[in-house]
C-alpha cells in the first residue's frame, strides 16, 4: 500500500507556528508554572559587577533602591535579602515585640507570620473574601484588643486590599500598617501604589517574583526616622562613631550589589514585564470566565491598575472532579501548577504554639486552601501553551 503525502507551502511564521503544535501533540514539553529568561540588560549589569569586582556592596545597590522606591510613589528604600526579611526588617522597624498582636490576612505566604514571630510577636490570622481571596477588611474591628500593635495587609496577586477601611480602623486604634506586596509590583489601590499607603511597605524580589533579582526584598516608606531604623538595623546596627561599638541587635541583611544589578536590569524592562502579564491574564480570562464550575477571582472597583503575578483559580461544586483530581489530570499533561497557601488557622506549628485560634476560624481561607490553585503564568509562556492549559480543564469540566 502507497500512502500519498501532500505538501502546502508554508511561510516561514506558518511554519513556526506548525512545530509549536506538534511540539504540543507530542506532550513531552513540560509547561511550568514558572520560567525566566535573562535579557541583555541583566547580563550588562552582572557582567559589569563581575569585571569590577564590585559583588558585595555597591552602586547598584543604591540605584535599584532609588528607583524602585520612586516608582511605588516612596521616598526612602531600602534592600533587604529576601521578602521575608523584609518583612522581619518591617517589623523590628515598628518595634514589634514580646506579646504584641499583628492582624494579617490568614490566605498567605507563611513568611509574614513568620517574620511576626520572630520579633516574639503574635500573628492573628483575618479570614479573606473568597470572591477576591484579599483580606476581609469587615473582620478586622472584632480581633482588636489591647494587645494588638499592627495589621498587616497582603496585596495577593496583585490585587490590592481595600485600603480605605484599614487606614480608618488603625487611626481609631493607633495601629501600624505593614503592606505585603510581594506580588503586587507597581498595583495601585484608588490611583495610590501599594507600599505607599501604610507606613511601610515591603516587595519581594524572589525568582519567581514579577521581578527579581534571584532572591532579594525592599522595604519601602516615606518616613525619614523609620528609613534611618530600617537600614541600621538591617546592617547590624553599626556605631556612627565607633563602627564596631553596636546601637541595637541588627541583622545582616545586605543584598548584594550582583543581585541588585539583576533587580535594577529587570526594574529597567518593568512595563515590557506588565505588558505580558496583561497578556497572560487576558489569554485565560476570555479561554476559562465562562467554564461551568471554575471560578476567577474578582478584581473589585477600587483597582485602578492590576498587575497580575500569576493566574489563579478556584472550583465550586459544579465542576465534576475536585481540584487534587484536576491538578493530577493537568501533571499527567506535563502542566505544572500550584495549590493555594495552607492559611495561617491551619498551620500545625501555630496552632501548637499560639492558643488564640482555632482550624475552623477562617472558612473561606479553608475554602481556598481546598479548591484553589494556580496555573502556569511565567512571563515567557506563549499562547499556544495557556490554550493547551485551558483546553485541558475545558475538556474535563464537560465530563
Amino acid at each position: 500500500m502507497q500512502i500519498s503525502i501532500c505538501l502546502i507551502p508554508l511561510d516561514q511564521i506558518a511554519l513556526e507556528e506548525l512545530i509549536k503544535k506538534i511540539i504540543m501533540i507530542s506532550k513531552n514539553k513540560k509547561i511550568p508554572v514558572f520560567d525566566f529568561k535573562i535579557q541583555e540588560k541583566e547580563k550588562e549589569f552582572i557582567n559589569d559587577c563581575l569585571e569590577k569586582s564590585f559583588i558585595g556592596q555597591g552602586s547598584y545597590v543604591k540605584d535599584f533602591e532609588e528607583k524602585f522606591s520612586k516608582f511605588v510613589d516612596c521616598e526612602y528604600g531600602i534592600t533587604t535579602t529576601s521578602g521575608t526579611t523584609a518583612l522581619h526588617l518591617a517589623c523590628e522597624t515598628l518595634g514589634i515585640k514580646t506579646g504584641d498582636q499583628v492582624l494579617v490576612s490568614s490566605s498567605t505566604n507563611m513568611a509574614c507570620a513568620f517574620a511576626v514571630d520572630y520579633c516574639g510577636g503574635i500573628p492573628i490570622p483575618i479570614d479573606i473574601e473568597k470572591e477576591t481571596w484579599q483580606m476581609d477588611v469587615n473582620k478586622i474591628e472584632e480581633k482588636i484588643n489591647k494587645k494588638t500593635k499592627a495589621i498587616m495587609v497582603v496585596h495577593l496577586f496583585g490585587h490590592p486590599v481595600d485600603m480605605d477601611p484599614v487606614l480608618k480602623i488603625s487611626k481609631k486604634y493607633n495601629l501600624k500598617i505593614i503592606e505585603d506586596c510581594a506580588e503586587a509590583h507597581g498595583v495601585e489601590y484608588k490611583g495610590k501604589k501599594v507600599g505607599s499607603i501604610g507606613d511601610i511597605g515591603a516587595f519581594s524580589f524572589f525568582a519567581n517574583k514579577t521581578i527579581t533579582c534571584g532572591e532579594g526584598g525592599m522595604l519601602v516608606t516615606n518616613s525619614k526616622e523609620l528609613a534611618e531604623r530600617a537600614k541600621s538595623l538591617k546592617n547590624l546596627s553599626y556605631g556612627k562613631i565607633n563602627k564596631f561599638m553596636h546601637e541595637d541587635i541588627g541583622f545582616n541583611y545586605r543584598l548584594p550589589n550582583i543581585s541588585a544589578a539583576l533587580g535594577l536590569g529587570q526594574f529597567l524592562n518593568i512595563e515590557k514585564i506588565f505588558s505580558e502579564k496583561k497578556r497572560i491574564y487576558n489569554r485565560y480570562k476570555n479561554n476559562l470566565e465562562k467554564v461551568k464550575g471554575v471560578k476567577i477571582p474578582l478584581i473589585r472597583e477600587w483597582v485602578t491598575k492590576y498587575i497580575m503575578w500569576v493566574f489563579n483559580i478556584y472550583l465550586d461544586s459544579n465542576f465534576p472532579v475536585s481540584r487534587d483530581e484536576l491538578v493530577n489530570k493537568l501533571q499527567e499533561k506535563k502542566i505544572e501548577t500550584r495549590n493555594a497557601f495552607v492559611p495561617i488557622n491551619r498551620q500545625k506549628i501555630l496552632l501548637k504554639k499560639y492558643d488564640l485560634f482555632k482550624e475552623e476560624d477562617c472558612p473561606n481561607a479553608n475554602y481556598i486552601m481546598d479548591n484553589g490553585f494556580y496555573l502556569p503564568s511565567g512571563n515567557t509562556i506563549s499562547n499556544d501553551d495557556i490554550d493547551f492549559v485551558c483546553e485541558q480543564i475545558i475538556n474535563i469540566s464537560k465530563r
